[in-house]
């Protein structure tokens, strides 16, 4: 009977602590859709971003009445960024895209955004970022929150 326990509740660690475990950062375990709010000069964006696929992405600007504008799709890749800070070297994971939007195909937008080293489950708690992008020649503070999830489209 002790041996039974002890199986078991190895068994349990295993399983409910898997689930406790944030998944690094990749194409496959970004998939879904997030709330993003960030500040730049003079104004708050809101945006409803979904990441569609481990490539592809929609991106849609949110009014300041809440309504959505029109919805951009773009395409993405992960990779590795690499920050060195005076006291430790941390490597984290920067999402790199590029988009266009339905009034104007021929205007590619580029942007990055660094998430530094955080993982899936800071995704899901909501996390600030650092973004970067052709529209605006400066690093912005971002706030990501995944609000929900999707099945990988391939």
């Amino acid at each position: 009977m002790k041996y039974v326990i002890s199986m078991l509740t190895i068994i349990a660690g295993f399983v409910f602590g898997a689930q406790a475990i944030a998944a690094p950062i990749s194409a496959e375990s970004i998939v879904g859709r997030y709330a993003v709010d960030a500040s730049v000069p003079f104004r708050k964006v809101k945006i409803d971003f979904k990441v569609v696929s481990n490539k592809e992405f929609e991106i849609t600007q949110i009014d300041k009445d809440g309504k959505p504008e029109e919805t951009c799709n773009g395409t993405y890749e992960i990779s590795a960024s690499l920050d060195w800070t005076p006291v430790i070297f941390a490597d984290g994971k920067m999402f790199k895209g590029v988009f266009t939007c339905p009034s104007d195909r021929s205007k590619d937008v580029d942007f990055d955004i660094d998430f530094q080293d955080k993982t899936t489950d800071d995704l899901v708690k909501g996390t600030q970022v650092i973004v970067t992008t052709s529209l605006a020649p400066m690093k912005i503070k971002a706030t990501v929150k995944k609000i929900s999830a999707f099945d990988i489209i391939e």
